[in-house]
This record gives structure tokens, C-alpha cells and sequence, in this order.
């Protein structure tokens, strides 16, 4: 969804920037394209983007997210630790978790 903008170049009504949030922004062609090419490295690797997915969505806890993908707790940590080489990143940082995050949400829009 794109800000409608005010009279005045690059005004943006405030309504409008509220309506939509943030996450409204991850919708363009241009932020899906740059997602799927970050989720690239992820995606050679059987199971690893769907088991980060399932992590992230229990808040970056091993034990809850391994028992709801029917895994062992020390097989997902491997799987992380895989992953943050794989995208360069440390996943152990709350930016980077957001990061992946915003990538698998965008992914999936």
C-alpha cells in the first residue's frame, strides 16, 4: 500500500502513515525482491528456512520451537548456528533476528 501524499512534495497525512504502519512497507516488489535474495543461502539447505521460521515465531526460544517442529533442541541450535553463517549474521542479536524476521515475512506477502 502506498502513503498518499499531502499537497506540499513528501508530505505524508499522518492518518495515512498510522493506517498502514511500518510493516506496510515490506509489501513492495522492491522489498520482496531484496528478501527472497537474503533468504537465497537459506533455501539450498532442506528444512533450515521453515525450522528459523518456527524459532522466530516462539520468540527465539530453542526448546518451544524444537518441540514444535519435532525436533531435538540441539538439532534447531545447530540449525541456527548454520543459518547465521550461511546469512552472516549473528542471530544471537535482537537486529538480527528482526532482520530475518522482516525477510521471511516479506518472503511469504
Amino acid at each position: 500500500a502506498s502513503l498518499r501524499r499531502g499537497t506540499s512534495p513528501g508530505a505524508v497525512h499522518h492518518a495515512d502513515a498510522v493506517a498502514g504502519g511500518v510493516l506496510s512497507a515490506l509489501t513492495t516488489d522492491d522489498a520482496r525482491l531484496i528478501a527472497h535474495s537474503q533468504l537465497a543461502p537459506l533455501r539450498a539447505h532442506d528444512g533450515l528456512e521453515r525450522s528459523l521460521q518456527v524459532w522466530l515465531e516462539h520468540d527465539a526460544r530453542l526448546e518451544q520451537a524444537a518441540r514444535a517442529l519435532g525436533i531435538h533442541r540441539h538439532t534447531l541450535r545447530s540449525r541456527v548456528a548454520e543459518a547465521s553463517a550461511l546469512l552472516g549474521a549473528d542471530l544471537s542479536t535482537f537486529p538480527a533476528r528482526a532482520e530475518l524476521w522482516a525477510a521471511l515475512r516479506t518472503a511469504r506477502e
